[in-house]
């Protein structure tokens, strides 16, 4: 409804957006997210061609706290996921262990997004730890997810 919300113009809440930075600054993020991890989904460890585009076609860079919840605009608050991934992770659908491992319950996701999850159950990092996803953010993404689910 509006003045409910930020809009992206299309009648659509925009995720993850905070006051106070630039569209620069969340294309540069993106970019370095993207580049960081090599163009792969961090959990089905799919690796993809470097798009020239503004925006990649197989690949959504996602918050794992949100900006709008006080999520800090720095790499290690964000994950290169594929589309499905993405949605799956933001409705709650799955979750990330402190040692990085895939917390999710497979009768609740899409069977075509079980059957890509990377087969050691665990997040495709990349080799240098800083950016490593912060496990205090991870913290916090399992505690809201869970607190909002019912009993």
């Amino acid at each position: 409804m509006a003045g409910d919300g930020p809009e992206d113009g299309f009648g659509e809440v925009a995720r993850g957006f905070a006051a106070g930075e630039t569209l620069e600054t969340y294309e540069a993020m993106y970019r370095l997210v993207l580049t960081a991890y090599g163009y792969r989904c961090a959990v089905t460890g799919e690796q993809f061609e470097r798009s020239n585009g503004l925006w990649h076609g197989d690949l959504d860079v996602v918050a794992i706290v949100p900006r709008d919840l006080g999520g800090p605009l720095r790499i290690n608050n964000f994950l290169p996921l594929v589309f499905p991934a993405a949605e799956a992770f933001e409705a709650g659908q799955w979750l990330i262990a402190d040692d990085y491992a895939v917390l999710a319950d497979r009768d609740v996701l899409d069977r075509r997004l079980v059957e890509r999850l990377h087969p050691s159950g665990f997040l495709q990092l990349p080799k240098e730890a800083v950016f490593h996803p912060d496990k205090t953010l991870l913290a916090r993404h399992r505690e809201r997810i869970l607190a909002a689910r019912p009993d």
